[in-house]
């Protein structure tokens, strides 16, 4: 299980507050049976700096005595269960919202064919469940209807990162 830690928005912070502050990502609670006390369980090392400087990044792991589980607090820069920092998705995400094609948005950001046209249908299939779980949040995104409209607006006021955290706060799965 991944909890996502709110506004740590790139990788240099991500690394500077694990080194200056690493209490900070250690859970209140184990998010399986609400525990108070979770032990630190080390951490494990992922691929996420597309330039490969930062590479490899640390996530820490913490654990529940009392549940007998594990659970990783990553930060709100990447997402779970992949390796494009929601940066790159978002600059994917918006291209293909401009009305750019597949094969321009595949040109102009480096990620796959296929990558980018998943992406693209996830974000389609997710649209009712995602806008209305957002829209909860924020009341103001409930005047764009349209999937083109409302994306534009949510991500013209926040980073993907920070409306996909608040899906998978929500417990929505997050492509």
């Amino acid at each position: 299980m991944a909890i996502i830690l709110p506004n740590i928005l790139s990788l240099l912070q991500h690394i500077g507050a694990l080194r200056k502050e690493p209490e900070s990502y250690r859970p209140k609670s184990c998010p399986g049976c609400r525990h108070a006390t979770v032990w630190c369980h080390g951490c494990y090392t992922r691929k996420a700096d597309e330039s490969n400087t930062l590479n490899p990044v640390p996530i820490p792991r913490f654990y529940c005595p009392e549940c007998d589980s594990t659970c990783s607090v990553l930060p709100e820069c990447i997402p779970p269960r992949s390796w494009y920092l929601w940066k790159v998705r978002q600059i994917v995400f918006l291209l293909l919202l401009a009305g750019n094609s597949v094969g321009r948005t595949v040109a102009e950001s480096g990620v796959r064919r296929q990558t980018v046209q998943r992406w693209w249908r996830r974000f389609q299939d997710c649209y009712s469940d995602y806008s209305f779980h957002l829209r909860n949040h924020f009341p103001w995104l409930g005047r764009q209807t349209e999937f083109t409209e409302f994306w534009a607006k949510c991500l013209a006021s926040m980073p993907l990162s920070t409306a996909m955290r608040l899906l998978h706060e929500e417990g929505r799965s997050v492509p």
